[in-house]
């Protein structure tokens, strides 16, 4: 009761941008989590001088890290590469996406979605996402469908996902290659199938802030033989798997480019124990994420976004609710962030939609279609400006209380709304 009654006169307090205390102080879950398993791995990589990618060969940590994800993901090959851009770069040119071609990709993306399309010489075709999950909308991407489309990407995106089964039959309908982008996506469950295996080919990231995380890094996840070899050649200078010189056994035609995207064994050997993490903790965010949903949606204008029910395992990265500003008075959702970051609060808004963000080259097909045209995506413009509001993910490997902190920093501001006005 006591507890009760402090977090009631901590929420009723003058707002920390208005000279009160916070309501919380205390430091959240530090990210990255290591301990004595990553520095053991470093250290015995060290030590056997062997730190680089393998050339022609994946290095032994590399190799081991290769197995071990892909079967945990639902594949049968894997290859490392040095982001989770890197990956999708690959994934594209093993699929033989190239000029004239057009793939499919979701306005709420971060660039690399969009920009590796770019890279690869092909067209991003952009489509809006779903309102209620702010993933790419499966029906948007039938319509967008033209004799030039090779492929889709949709993006595992808030702790949902696209509907990937009608993403899938619109892809097999099509002759498509479907390129799951997962490097928001590591562990989850569409149905009984793991994210990067329902597809053609899966990518997943490893950049700082990722689920599991070297610093960088990115992987390629197959049950595609010859995609697999293919992506090997690409990402080591145009070497074979098993060996050989730059281009020794591949057809001059067979890859299109080839580039050194090589992952280091340092790399690797600290994914290998991240990896042993990332089972509990995705129970732990999960927990936290549920928790969360039902104390935001007690407070009017504020619902979390949904999560597809045929997602049997998720988390949250990030975490995102919807905002109604006329719920708090008319307080523009900025005016929220910056509130909230002030109880103590780390959140911010989304990337800004492809069509926004996405350098095109003046008189490029893509310049003319959207710059010049300038199409819109009113969902995704919707979530951008003035809707979407983001948690990171770390935030959910803490304690029930934290959430409540979270809540009751909104309910306060929402409180004296008037006083930001």
């Amino acid at each position: 009761m006591i507890e009760i009654n402090l977090r009631e006169i901590k929420m009723s307090s003058p707002l920390a941008l208005k000279g009160g205390k916070p309501i919380r102080a205390k430091e959240w879950p530090q990210w990255p989590i290591y301990g004595e398993r990553e520095l053991k791995a470093v250290e015995e990589v060290i030590k056997t001088r062997y730190w680089g990618g393998g050339v022609g060969v994946s290095g032994p940590k590399e190799a081991e890290f290769e197995k071990k994800f892909s079967s945990s993901h639902g594949c049968r090959y894997g290859v490392c590469v040095n982001s989770g851009t890197a990956a999708l770069h690959v994934a594209l040119l093993a699929a033989d996406v190239g000029p004239g071609d057009e793939v499919i990709v979701p306005a709420l993306t971060f660039w690399s979605t969009g920009s590796a399309v770019l890279m690869a010489g092909a067209i991003p075709v952009i489509v809006d996402v779903n309102p209620e999950t702010y993933c790419m909308d499966a029906d948007a991407v039938k319509d967008a469908v033209t004799d030039k489309t090779r492929a889709v990407i949709p993006v595992y995106n808030y702790g949902s996902s696209p509907d990937m089964d009608k993403l899938l039959k619109t892809c097999n309908e099509y002759n498509l290659v479907l390129i799951e982008d997962c490097a928001r996506g590591h562990g989850f469950m569409w149905r009984d199938k793991p994210a990067g295996s329902i597809g053609d080919l899966g990518c997943f990231s490893f950049q700082q802030g990722k689920f599991m995380t070297a610093g960088e890094g990115g992987i390629i996840i197959t049950n595609n033989k010859t995609y697999a070899d293919r992506c090997y050649a690409i990402k080591d200078c145009g070497r074979l798997r098993e060996g050989g010189m730059p281009g020794e056994g591949i057809e001059p035609l067979t890859v299109i480019n080839w580039y050194n995207y090589r992952m280091t064994q340092i790399q690797a050997a600290i994914l290998l124990a991240q990896l042993e993490r990332l089972w509990g903790q995705i129970k732990v965010r999960q927990g936290n994420q549920n928790y969360l949903n039902k104390r935001l949606r007690e407070i009017e204008g504020i619902e979390p976004v949904k999560v597809d029910e045929r997602l049997s395992r998720h988390h949250p990265w990030p975490y995102c609710f919807k905002y109604d500003p006329s719920c708090f008075m008319g307080l523009p959702r900025d005016k929220l962030i910056t509130a909230l970051r002030a109880e103590g609060i780390p959140c911010g808004k989304p990337h800004p939609p492809l069509n926004m963000a996405l350098y095109f080259p003046k008189f490029s097909e893509a310049y003319k279609r959207y710059v010049e045209s300038k199409v819109n995506f009113p969902v995704s413009e919707k979530a951008y400006n003035e809707e979407a509001v983001e948690l990171p993910q770390h935030l959910f490997l803490g304690a029930t209380e934290d959430m409540n902190d979270i809540a009751e920093a909104i309910i306060k501001i929402k409180r004296s709304a008037k006083d930001l006005l």
